[in-house]
This record gives C-alpha cells, structure tokens and sequence, in this order.
C-alpha cells in the first residue's frame, strides 16, 4: 500500500443557516457605516447598504420575523428614550423650541405633499425620499407601514446620501455666513463673572455666609475660599474671617457691588491652591424637582455650592429659593468625593435608571408592544384601524417610559443598555429590508434617479432655510441654539460638530438635546400625516 492510498479522506459540509448570514452581514455593515470622512459617515444605514449589496447578488431570502422583532426592538427603545422627557419638553420648551420643531416639520409635510403631488412620483418612493433627506430611520419604518417596501427603500437609498449632503452644505454655508453674528451673540449672553476679594470688613468676622445678607441681595455666590494657602468649599454653615481670600460669581456689576462691601479685589490665583473640582451635573432625580435650593440644603449637606444653574440654554446664578426642573444642568464647585455626592443625590444615573436590564420589565414592554399592536378597531367609513406593531411599540416604550415604573416593573433601563438594544434592532430590520430590496433597488435605478436626488436636497434644505428664518428673526432664537433645534428636528447629530467649530458653548446641544425626544415621535407621526393627505388628494391607490 502505497502512501497515497493510505490517505483517509475527509469532507467537511456546512448546514445553511439565515442567523449567520443575518450577523455576517449585520458586522460588514457596521463596520462599513463606522467609516468616516471628517466625522461624516452612513453610521446604522450600512447595515442597509451591505445588505442591499448581497441581496442583489446573492439573492438571500429574508426572515420576516427577525423583521418584526427588529421593528419593535427600535421604536420600543425610541419610545422609552424619549418617553421621561416628552410630555414634559411640550411645558418646558414649548414656545421657542418645540415650536421652532414644529415649524420645521409642518414646512417639512407641506414641501413634501406638494413635490409629490406636483412631480407625480409614486407615493412610496417619495415618502422614502423624505426619510431619507433627513436621514431618519423612524420615518422610514413609518413609511413601509402604508407603502410598499421596494418603493419606500428606493426612496431612501436615493434620497440618503444627498439629503445628507444637503443638510451638512447648509449648516456649514450658513454657519459661515453668520459667524459674525454668533460670536457677537456669545459675548453678549456670557455676562457671568467671576472676581476675588480679599475680606478686610471687621463687621463680618466670624459670620456664617448663610447668614450674610450681602450675597443674597445681590445674587452672588461665593465659590471658594483661599484660608492658610489652601483652598476650601464655601458652604452655608462656613464662618469667615478678616483676612480670607473670597472668589465670588455672579453679574459684573453685582460682584462689583458685593465685593465693594466685603473689602477690596485682589489678584490671586486659586488655581495653584485648588484641591477643589468644576462639575455639570444634570438634574434627573425627581425627588429633588421643584424643590427650592433653601429646602434641599446642599452647602449643609454636602459643604459643595452650586455657582451656576444653565435651564433651556439660559445661564444664570442660582438663588437660595430656586426651585430645580428637571433637566436644569446645576454647576457644582467642591472636592472630588463631594461632587460624586451631590451628583448621587441631585439625579446621577445609579438614583434614577435601573442598573441593569430587568428581563420581566422587558418581557413586559414587548408583550405589551405586541399587544397593543394587534388591537384593530373597525372604523365607520374606513374600515379596520390598527396601530401595527411599529405604533404598539413606540405607544409601550411612550408609556414606559414616562412613567418609569409601574408596580415592580422597571420602565428605565442603563441608556448603554438602550443604545445596544435599539441599534441591534434597527440592524435586525435593515438586514431583512436590504435582503428583500435589494435586488429590486439595484433594477430601479434609472435616469430618474437623478430626479429623485434633487427632491431630496429639496426636502432638506426648503424647511430647514424656513425653519432658521422663522426661528431666528420671529422667534428671536439665537443662531446657534436655532441651528441646534434644526439638528435636534432633524435628528442629525453630526451638524452639532459644525455649529460648535463657532459656538462651543453647551447652547447649541441643550437646544438639540430639548427637541430630540420630541422629534423623533413626531417625525413618525409626520410621515402618517403625509400620507393621509395624499391620500386625500387620490395619489394612493
């Protein structure tokens, strides 16, 4: 017997299965929207464009109930991410931002009801223009609830990459334009300041500061003290003695006056002294809301002062009877371990968000979702009327959301325990979709494509240019904060690096962050409006 034929042979097979084609292409498509030029990237929409890709050359057949799960997985996270704000927002915010939102989506519906009526593109594809020019998921999956799939993918394939172009040419065109007028709107709002006093009043010794009436009457805070070469915290319950270096905040001419009282204003540093630390903290806890700073106590409890309070992009020097909202972002002066405990007590997330995902609380909200999605109520004249599971999860996640906690089920999961479960559901989606379109995709693209583009640069920029104009010389917003409402409306997180190249205040992420929650659910309920007025006008068959 020769070598040769003492050789065994051995095959390997491997069974053909949907779930490893699904997390293949879910990882290239990751990776494929993690590539950036400056920043700018596809992000989530690569996991569609891989898996156009292969559905166009492998002709993968998809897995419809992945598809559902992926649906509700998304807008159950968009629900319960939005949900602790969104009502709130509407009281909080109403007049300025959220209006300024809701401006730039009416203009938004009327621009699109109109291009469609007046070009005659289908209905599907030019609500997929829609959601893609303003590069939101939420809006997609809305669409495909009312048109067909292959049309509404077209649309926003098309519409992706130049609505996104389009948005990005204009905030960086109109930002340089307005440069001007956004620096000269920082140095006017950036009114606090800050000055040191050394205390030579006899009549103040040994007093408490608390008892001190000079920093009330003058809304003046006294954020720290330089004693014996070593700094220490100013809190309520701290006495004073002649000779102490006091570093006070507040408006120019309120420090001036206060100072005047105390002693005299002197040079010193207390940055080569400082053991103490600068922290912004978000008030989240609702125990602490709409409670005055008097009533918590936070100087005695703590011996931490808050020099700063910045609400709806307003900053200002807090009072002793300031009553905290939720939201307000309280500036906290003291030593490490201190502000670790007046950020516990004033809302960090271990006081306010379960640690971990509570698996009942979950079970719960998607049983729920699914509930919900599955009621149909017969309406008169139209027939059957159902949520579907898209508007069952995003009417859970809403309710959990904002309620936080029914009986001993857990509405508020760690916000990295969110993030993971939204993006694997929107990946779980966008896989089956590209599968099942992207053949057809591939197919479609003709001449008109080049149409299609230039709709979409039209539904970007039209509200957009009529949202700032109305914001801004109307509603008096200012530039930047208006451009972070344009983000925030649009739910485009990378214009927020544009806008702080000029502005790097918190100003334009506070603007951005106020309309978010409420944006990513109306923009759902937008695309439904859409569609019903086109309805109306007998362009759906």
């Amino acid at each position: 017997m020769n070598e040769a034929e003492a050789l065994i042979p051995i095959e390997i097979y491997y069974r053909h299965s949907e779930l490893v084609i699904t997390f293949l292409i879910a990882l290239l498509g990751i990776a494929f929207g993690n590539l950036t030029i400056k920043g700018i990237g596809f992000g989530s929409s690569g996991v569609l464009i891989v898996a156009m890709a292969a559905g166009y050359l492998y002709q993968f057949e998809p897995v419809t109930i992945l598809q559902d799960l992926g649906i509700v997985l998304f807008l159950l996270c968009v629900g319960l991410e939005a949900g602790p704000s969104f009502f709130r927002a509407f009281k909080q915010y109403g007049k300025r931002f959220i209006g300024n939102v809701l401006i730039l989506l009416g203009l938004s519906g009327v621009n699109t009801v109109v291009i469609i009526a007046l070009s005659g593109i289908p209905v599907g594809v030019g609500l997929g223009l829609f959601a893609g020019a303003f590069t939101s998921s939420p809006a997609l999956i809305s669409a495909m609830q009312f048109s067909a799939e292959e049309e509404v993918i077209f649309g926003y394939g098309v519409g992706y990459p130049f609505g996104l172009i389009g948005v990005i040419l204009f905030i960086s065109i109109a930002v340089r334009m307005l440069k001007g007028r956004m620096e000269a709107e920082q140095r006017q709002r950036s009114r606090l300041h800050a000055a040191v006093f050394k205390l030579t009043n006899a009549s103040l010794e040994g007093q408490l500061i608390r008892n001190i009436g000079i920093f009330q009457e003058h809304d003046v805070v006294v954020s720290g003290i330089l004693r014996d070469l070593s700094v220490i915290p100013a809190s309520g319950n701290t006495a004073l003695l002649e000779g102490d270096i006091l570093r006070l905040e507040g408006l120019p001419e309120d420090v001036a006056a206060a100072g005047a009282l105390l002693g005299e204003e002197v040079q010193e540093s207390f940055d080569a002294h400082a053991e103490l630390d600068t922290r912004s903290i978000v008030v989240e806890n609702t125990s602490v809301v709409n409670r005055s700073l008097r009533d918590l106590g936070l100087r005695l409890r703590f011996n931490a002062s808050l020099t700063r309070i910045v609400r709806s992009g307003v900053e200002f020097v807090p009072t002793e009877d300031l009553t905290l909202a939720y939201g307000d972002v309280a500036v906290a002066v003291g030593s490490p371990y201190q502000l670790d405990q007046v950020e516990q007590f004033l809302g960090h997330e271990h006081h306010t968000v379960q640690r971990r995902v509570d698996i009942g609380s979950l079970a719960a909200v998607l049983f729920l979702a699914f509930f919900i999605g599955g009621i149909v109520v017969p309406v008169p004249a139209l027939g059957p009327f159902s949520l579907g599971i898209a508007g069952g999860a995003l009417i859970a996640g809403l309710l959990f959301g904002h309620m936080g906690r029914i009986g001993n089920l857990i509405g508020r999961f760690p916000r990295n325990a969110t993030l993971v479960l939204k993006e694997l559901g929107l990946a779980l989606f966008f896989v089956q979709v590209g599968l099942d379109t992207g053949q057809s995709f591939v197919e479609s693209l003709d001449a008109q494509a080049f149409y299609y583009a230039f709709y979409a640069l039209l539904f970007a920029v039209v509200p957009m240019a009529g949202s700032f104009l109305i914001g801004h010389y109307l509603l008096r917003i200012p530039v930047s904060e208006c451009f972070g409402v344009i983000c925030g409306g649009m739910t485009f997180t990378p214009g927020l690096d544009i806008i702080r190249s000029v502005d790097a205040s918190d100003r334009p992420v506070v603007a951005y962050s106020s309309v978010y929650p409420v944006a990513l659910i109306l923009v759902i309920a937008l695309v439904q409006g859409m569609h019903l007025a086109l309805a109306s006008l007998g362009m759906v068959t």
